[in-house]
């Protein structure tokens, strides 16, 4: 691993991103999944009635602990790449180009409702008025199916545009994510109104679906540092 510099004329340095990250990021995930799979288990086989408590920072299924706050950085970190590779690639087509930038300010509002919980705050009033249960219990994924129609749609002419490899890792990545944030969301709706939050069976489906999440974001920002990789992308800090 090295970080290279290299002084312009304009005095600035120009910096490399170690490929080491990438395995890095992969770990970490890692890392975090376990943390929160172990969490789940202590609880569940010795209760909360310990020193320990209930652990809540390592829980998956919650907000303002480790899960969140990794995630909300990965997106960050997504967001990021999208506006490098956009000013990398802006003298190209205009609907093509600034769809790196729509990626990037997607992801960083991603990022702030993922350690606020704007999308959740629908539930309980809609939930009540309607007098949802089962897999409709958790009626925010009426709306995030509808966002992720509306941004797969806008974005088919730009993955057409990427080097193949790219684009499919970009479905495989996007179709991991969406797979669990939305696909298990109905399973995770039914055990929750079904047998109430904390139940054995909702606790697997969480731990199940912020998973994918955090792999599909990880495997999303290993494509997004092929790309810059390939396009031989560099930063220059200037001064």
């Amino acid at each position: 691993m090295s970080f290279v510099q290299a002084y312009s004329r304009w005095r600035g340095v120009s910096i490399v991103i170690p490929s080491d990250i990438v395995r890095y990021a992969y770990m970490a995930t890692a890392m975090v999944i376990a943390l929160g799979v172990l969490r789940e288990v202590f609880v569940h086989q010795v209760g909360t009635e310990t020193v320990l408590r209930d652990l809540r920072h390592f829980a998956l299924d919650a907000e303002r602990n480790l899960g969140a706050w990794y995630s909300s950085a990965l997106m960050v970190l997504i967001a990021a790449c999208a506006f490098i590779n956009w000013h990398k690639d802006r003298v190209r087509d205009g609907l093509v180009s600034y769809s790196w930038v729509f990626i990037a300010a997607v992801f960083f509002l991603l990022s702030i409702d993922e350690t606020v919980g704007f999308h959740e705050t629908v539930d309980v009033p809609l939930r009540e008025h309607f007098q949802l249960t089962g897999i409709f219990f958790n009626p925010w994924i009426f709306f995030g199916a509808a966002f992720v129609a509306g941004f797969v749609a806008l974005l088919i002419p730009f993955l057409f545009d990427l080097p193949r490899h790219i684009a499919i890792l970009f479905v495989i990545s996007g179709a991991i994510y969406v797979g669990g944030a939305l696909g298990l969301e109905p399973l995770d709706a039914l055990f929750e109104s079904r047998y109430g939050q904390g139940s054995l069976l909702q606790i697997i489906s969480t731990s199940i679906e912020e998973a994918m999440e955090m792999l599909g974001l990880t495997l999303f920002l290993h494509a997004n540092l092929i790309f810059m990789a390939e396009a031989r992308t560099t930063m220059l800090v200037r001064r």
